[in-house]
C-alpha cells in the first residue's frame, strides 16, 4: 500500500520553504493518528518544509527517517507570482500540453510525480509507504489511474488530504480516499 498525503495547511505564499500553519501542525498529528497502526515503514516526501512537516510526526512516532525525493516537488505553475492562480491552473489542467513561460506542463508534472511513485514502490519491496508530495502533483499523479480526476477534484482536495493506492500487482492500481476532516 502507499498512502500519499497532501501537505497540511501553509501559508499561501510562494515559497518552498514556508512552514506549516498552526492549524497545519495540529492536521499533522491526525496524520499521525490515521497512519500510525498500518504497518508503514517508509516515508518519502517532497523537498518542501510544508510536505516534511506534515509527516514528521509520523516519522517520530514509528521511528523513521523521512527520505527526501525531489521529483514529489510541486508543479511550477510559472515564474511569475500570479495574484490568482486557479484561472492559470485550470487552463494546464484542461490542455495538458500547455505551459505557461518557465511553467510545467501538466503532461510534463504529471510524468514526473508517476515516475517518482513507481520508483519509490519498486524501491520499497512489498512495504507500506507513506508519500507526501502537493495537491497538484498528487491529483496529476492520481489522473494516471482514474481519467475522472480533472481541475474539479483538485479544488476539493483538503489539506491535508489522505489517499491510499492499492499498488499490488495488478494494474491498474486501485486509489481511495480514506482521510476525514
Amino acid at each position: 500500500m502507499v498512502y500519499l498525503i497532501r501537505h497540511a495547511h501553509s501559508a499561501h505564499t510562494p515559497d518552498e520553504m514556508r512552514e506549516l500553519s498552526p492549524s497545519g501542525h495540529a492536521a499533522a498529528k491526525h496524520v499521525a493518528d490515521l497512519l500510525e497502526g498500518r504497518a508503514v515503514s517508509r516515508i518519502v516526501s517532497s523537498p518542501y518544509t510544508r510536505a516534511i512537516q506534515t509527516v514528521q510526526p509520523l516519522a517520530d512516532r514509528l521511528g523513521v527517517a523521512v527520505e527526501i525525493e525531489p521529483d514529489l516537488r510541486e508543479r511550477l505553475l510559472c515564474t511569475e507570482v500570479l495574484a490568482d492562480f486557479h484561472g492559470p491552473l485550470e487552463r494546464v489542467w484542461r490542455d495538458f500540453e500547455f505551459c505557461y513561460p518557465g511553467g510545467e506542463s501538466s503532461a510534463a508534472a504529471q510524468d514526473r510525480v508517476r515516475n517518482a511513485i513507481e520508483r519509490i514502490v519498486d524501491g520499497s519491496e512489498g512495504r507500506h509507504v507513506v508519500v507526501a508530495s502537493h495537491g497538484n502533483a498528487l491529483a496529476l499523479f492520481l489522473r494516471t489511474l482514474d481519467a475522472a480526476v480533472d481541475f474539479a477534484f483538485w479544488a476539493r482536495m483538503t489539506t491535508p488530504d489522505v489517499y491510499v493506492v492499492d499498488v499490488g500487482s495488478a494494474r491498474p492500481w486501485t486509489y481511495r480516499r480514506i482521510w476525514t476532516a
